[in-house]
């Protein structure tokens, strides 16, 4: 086994994002061939010494910067004991995707708000489509379906935002965890290519765009209503980590609020009968418990460096992944049924919904393993839009159901 370690002195903050050629500095590198266990052990020590020291210079100044490989990842639980479960780069400029496009000077902050990451996005998302589809089948009468789009298109636009600002600044909060996990290290701010101040700066920018789409849409101030508690919630979530084992329960419940505020958003007031507030409450609990899963899924792809950081969460809390996800899925089920039956929906919604869910929460118990963080990163990145998309397309189905139904009785009545 060979360990390779790059320290870089003296780099301006200008040239933090640069490319870096190894040949230019082979005055600075570190490098030697260890042989047998306990040479091995004992190099590694002194290199983890050498490191700390460095680490320790980079925080007192930013002129400081530290490039080191991440070893393959160990975990005690889910795979085996020292089962290699990933392996993690250290950061390099982006030559493909859409951070390749950017300026290197803009790269960090995009990285901040997670631009090259769909997958929380589409976990922000999805909770609007969901009301926006479900606020249009309780509607009376049902809005128009260009008017849901167009209103569907700018709370797209809002969740970019919203998602960017809770993004950047769960990093400024958790940079020094970050360090200690080998999936977030490579954080803009962990990294220091942004500094802290920075990253409150970028931070608002995104937040004053949350407001600017607000004025967009019908009745701001309802919408201000909704969106005030929303971001402030989720811009706590990673304080939560310091004191529960149970932070995905705190971001789980703005996230859901989005199924509030977009059925309010198309005029419609999800609470004005005791049957449709029922209904609306059922689909705002299935919404919360499947961002449980959700973020805990994700969490597992940690669970060894949280321990070893003091990171406390669900997925560290409740190992037994197949346990987890079964008994909240069949409740995020149980939910989607009952607002159904509440609302009075057809079978199109129970078979989309209801059975679409169900089948999509089997295959993630089937697949989800600790030991597997690509399989837990893939359900991250692709489950809000499948759980959650299968969800709005029963919805929707069901909209135009209806919406047939009442071309049909317009048509008798005028006859």
């Amino acid at each position: 086994m060979s360990v390779s370690t790059i320290i870089l002195k003296g780099l301006r903050p200008s040239a933090r994002c640069r490319s870096i050629s190894l040949h230019k500095l082979s005055s600075s590198v570190y490098f030697q061939s260890l042989h047998g266990s306990h040479r091995r052990r004992s190099e590694t020590e002194r290199e983890r010494t050498k490191l700390s020291a460095v680490l320790a210079n980079n925080r007192a100044s930013d002129g400081f910067r530290l490039l080191h490989s991440t070893p393959a990842l160990t975990i005690t639980s889910g795979g085996g004991a020292g089962t290699p479960v990933a392996e993690y780069p250290p950061w390099a400029p982006p030559v493909k995707g859409i951070l390749s496009r950017l300026p290197l000077s803009l790269v960090p902050y995009a990285e901040l708000s997670r631009i090259e990451k769909p997958g929380g996005l589409y976990g922000f998302y999805m909770a609007y489509l969901i009301g926006l589809s479900y606020g249009a089948c309780i509607a009376t009468p049902g809005p128009a379906l260009a008017f849901v789009a167009v209103t569907a298109g700018k709370l797209l636009v809002y969740n970019v935002f919203l998602r960017g600002a809770a993004c950047t600044v769960n990093d400024i909060l958790d940079r020094e965890y970050d360090r200690q996990v080998a999936r977030c290290r490579s954080r803009p701010i962990a990294r220091g290519a942004v500094t802290p101040y920075q990253g409150y700066v970028w931070y608002g920018i995104q937040t004053l765009g949350v407001g600017a789409v607000i004025a967009t849409l019908p009745d701001p101030l309802t919408m201000l209503a909704y969106a005030i508690p929303i971001q402030l919630s989720v811009s706590l979530y990673p304080l939560g980590k310091r004191f529960t084992d149970f932070p995905q329960l705190i971001l789980g419940a703005p996230i859901a609020g989005g199924v509030l505020m977009s059925a309010a958003a198309i005029g419609v007031d999800p609470f004005a009968t005791p049957a449709m507030a029922a209904a609306t409450v059922s689909l705002f609990m299935s919404h919360y418990i499947w961002t449980t899963i959700f973020d805990y899924v994700n969490a597992c792809q940690d669970t060894a460096d949280d321990i070893k950081a003091g990171v406390r969460s669900m997925a560290v809390r409740y190992q037994n992944t197949d346990a987890f996800i079964s008994a909240m899925g069949a409740a995020q089920v149980g939910c989607l049924i009952a607002t159904g039956v509440l609302a009075g929906f057809s079978p199109v919604y129970f078979i989309g919904a209801a059975g679409g869910n169900a089948l999509w929460l089997a295959a993630m118990v089937k697949t989800v393993k600790r030991s597997r963080p690509d399989i837990c990163g893939w359900w991250f990145a692709w489950g809000g839009l499948l759980v959650s998309g299968t969800t709005t397309l029963a919805l929707l189905a069901e909209y135009i159901s209806n919406s047939e139904k009442r071309g049909k009785q317009t048509e008798t009545e005028v006859q």
